[in-house]
């Protein structure tokens, strides 16, 4: 599954970002929601269970692949992803951007609400191996903290932005009793990718324990036009190749997934 990771990024070099996932057009300098003034990892996280032998076996038979949609949300391309995903009765996962979700609390509610997981994409979408710690759990509290006030759900899934990963930054997740995620089949889409080439990939890629990512907001100019377009065609022939479409949680949950794309 690895072959198809990343697009030329390693995830095995712990100390590299990717090049891929480019950032959502936020900014950083909105006001904060409250939140501690050190951003002490919280205590009362509970992650999904660890798969048991016997429902790894039961679900060893399933094609399971995970849908997921970063730097959200948005009012306009947010909404019409969640309107396709409706229409076609799937569930994804969407990790947002701390300020996003600042600008548009209804539209990270109705994420949870239509029963899709959501995970923290950090505050400003910084890298955060560039950070020191104590900024590092800021971009994660900051955030943690304006999705429960928007959804009442307390996120256990991250993704850092770039996928920009290293030994001191996933202590840190794990301090917040979360999982790292990151993606087998990167549609590139932030960059205006045009959609056959996009579907291509996917369809070629695609595989058991599969998570592709895409965007719900964010890069060059007019580039998630290109996202909203794809979105029904590799859900339709997704299905066609036997995939179940589900949310991360639901592949931890099945463990169906490698050890290197989440952790």
């Amino acid at each position: 599954m690895l072959a198809a990771c990343l697009s030329g990024c390693s995830l095995l070099q712990a100390e590299a970002a990717s090049p891929e996932a480019a950032p959502g057009e936020t900014s950083s300098t909105e006001t904060a929601p409250p939140t501690n003034a050190e951003a002490q990892p919280p205590t009362d996280h509970v992650l999904p269970p660890t798969p048991s032998p016997t429902d790894k076996e039961n679900n060893e038979h399933r094609k399971l692949i995970a849908l997921t949609f970063d730097d959200g949300p948005d009012s306009k391309y947010t909404t019409q992803i969640l309107d396709i995903l409706a229409e076609n009765d799937v569930k994804a996962t969407f990790f947002v951007v701390g300020t996003q979700v600042g600008k548009y609390p209804e539209v990270a509610k109705r994420i949870v609400e239509e029963g899709h997981s959501i995970g923290n994409h950090s505050w400003s979408h910084s890298d955060l191996t560039k950070l020191s710690e104590k900024a590092r759990n800021k971009e994660i509290d900051r955030t943690q903290q304006a999705i429960i006030e928007a959804t009442g759900n307390t996120p256990h899934l991250l993704r850092a932005p770039y996928g920009a990963i290293s030994k001191t930054v996933l202590n840190s997740i794990h301090g917040y009793d979360m999982k790292h995620v990151y993606w087998t089949v990167d549609t590139r889409d932030w960059a205006g990718t045009p959609v056959d080439e996009m579907h291509r990939n996917v369809m070629t890629n695609a595989g058991k324990g599969g998570i592709v990512l895409m965007h719900s907001f964010g890069g060059r100019k007019h580039a998630i036009e290109h996202t909203v377009k794809l979105l029904p065609s590799i859900i339709k022939d997704l299905k066609a190749k036997g995939y179940e479409l589900v949310t991360v949680d639901e592949l931890i949950a099945s463990g169906q997934y490698s050890q290197s794309v989440i952790k």
